[in-house]
């Protein structure tokens, strides 16, 4: 088995504590044998409480930060020393550059989690019927709606993307659904990785059920979330009657920030009706921060970004739109021993006052909105589309609440043409920009950057002028080279 699954399987468990002397004459300290530690509801509770840390390790922050940076959306500046993103954005990055191993080995941190829970949770005897049968669906539901998740991020980065003509004949990833330190596993093709993920999904939402009493809280997994994730892979499976229908669904039970100045409040203090999962940190439980978009120089007394938006992408917008006002702002800013005051960096994660442990400037923590209902409606938007030509209505129903004006009279090309700016709108930053540009089949071709100071952005060849065909082999990432040679089943993306 690879280098990192098997990391993942030997420290997936969390340790409980609370053991009888008795057990502690027979046992380590620090660890029980599987069939010790599934007795009683509580133990599930434990494992329930690693499973939620592993999640929120795997959202946002730099995964989310690191495919957007390598579209089109954002330029680098010269204040940016970190070599291997640097390869991201002129996408000279190769096998050994290590882009995605953080990301493979912690989504196989949260399948571990998630099998240990999935394969053992039934063994606690509860009555029928009662509050206990419950609380032990739902902890099994939350672990089958955790390695879909998983899954669907490795997939997004690690796999082509899905066409249902030739699925069976792409590669998918590695499937491990139990725990066995001895298996090399090959991976799957991408029907059976996304057939797994569809009835890990399908099992989360029997288990916690429609009426899920942890849908009133978005910080926590329900069945809300799963309907939400549902609606996005199904897009991205092309199975657009279900995308429509899961998307619709969650569009009815969460509404669209009515005014600006809740629209702000969503992203700078992480509140909000739009919000559908969003795991939770506190000022001691920080992780994943969007620093690569918006930093502090002390020495300089400015921001000092490493990455800022490109013209093209602030031009996406009107002037009445909510998004531009709260996503972007003109600051100025510096970089080494140059400053330009006419800079507009990326302000969508300005640092929720709440998460800051000190009175420094040079905290940026936001929780990250992991699912949210804008993207509901662009998912309900293209999969119209796709389906029969529609998608107009969604369009317009989220454009509006922006402060946009409503297309009129809009199909074919031109309408599918608005549906992905509209995507680069609304989700800009938050890590989607790749995988829309693949599942559309698009080049990558980087926006006109900002008119600044010679010298601020660096413009070495493929940054500025950046424009590579669909078939690019870096739109797929390659699977970290330690597990490839550790596991020769496993077959590598680039020959």
């Amino acid at each position: 088995m690879n280098k990192y699954i098997v990391k993942a399987m030997l420290f997936g468990a969390v340790a409980l504590g609370g053991l009888t002397s008795c057990e502690l004459d027979q046992y380590p300290e620090t660890s029980l044998p599987t069939d010790q530690t599934w007795q009683k509801l509580s133990d599930a509770a434990n494992y329930n409480i690693g499973l939620k840390s592993a999640v929120r390790l795997i959202c946002g922050g730099l995964y989310a930060e690191k495919p957007d940076l390598q579209s089109d959306l954002f330029n680098m500046t010269t204040a940016n020393s970190t070599s291997s993103i640097n390869q991201l954005q002129d996408w000279s990055f190769n096998s050994a550059s290590g882009m995605g191993d953080g990301l493979w080995a912690n989504c196989y941190g949260v399948i571990s989690n998630a099998n240990n829970i999935i394969n053992n949770i039934d063994k606690i005897s509860v009555e029928e019927g009662s509050q206990d049968e419950a609380d032990r669906n739902y902890y099994k539901g939350a672990a089958y709606f955790a390695r879909a998740l998983a899954y669907d991020k490795l997939a997004r980065r690690f796999c082509k993307a899905y066409d249902k003509a030739t699925a069976d004949q792409t590669l998918g990833l590695p499937l491990v659904t139990s725990i066995d330190v001895n298996h090399k596993p090959s991976r799957s093709s991408l029907k059976a990785t996304y057939d797994l993920i569809k009835e890990d999904i399908k099992q989360a939402k029997l288990l916690m059920g429609e009426n899920d009493v942890h849908n009133a809280d978005n910080s926590l997994i329900s069945y809300n979330t799963a309907d939400a994730l549902d609606a996005r892979i199904s897009l991205n499976c092309q199975d657009y009657d279900n995308a429509i229908a899961c998307a619709q669904r969650t569009i009815s039970k969460y509404a669209l920030c009515s005014t600006a100045e809740d629209f702000a409040n969503m992203w700078k203090n992480d509140e909000g009706s739009e919000i559908i999962f969003q795991p939770v940190q506190t000022k001691d439980e920080r992780t994943n921060s969007y620093d690569a978009y918006i930093s502090f120089s002390t020495a300089n007394n400015g921001y000092s970004p490493d990455y800022i938006p490109t013209q093209g992408l602030i031009d996406l917008y009107e002037a009445n739109d909510m998004r531009q006002y709260t996503y972007f702002a003109a600051t100025g800013a510096v970089t080494n021993d140059l400053a330009d005051e006419n800079v507009v960096i990326f302000n969508k994660y300005p640092g929720n006052p709440a998460l800051v442990k000190t009175s420094a400037q040079t905290e940026f923590y936001n929780m990250t909105k992991e699912l949210r209902v804008g993207e509901m409606y662009l998912i309900a938007a293209e999969a119209s589309y796709m389906k029969d030509g529609s998608g107009l209505s969604f369009l317009n129903d989220l454009r509006s609440k922006r402060g946009a004006t409503a297309l009129l009279n809009l199909s074919g090309a031109q309408l599918f043409s608005q549906i992905k700016d509209e995507w680069a709108r609304e989700t800009c930053g938050e890590g989607f920009r790749l995988d829309c540009l693949k599942r559309w089949g698009d080049g990558c071709r980087r926006m006109t950057a900002q008119h600044l100071t010679d010298g601020f952005l660096r413009n070495d060849a493929n940054y500025l002028d950046l424009n590579v065909p669909a078939t690019d082999k870096h739109f797929v990432w390659e699977l970290p080279q330690n597990d490839t040679q550790a596991n020769t089943n496993l077959q590598k993306n680039w020959e």
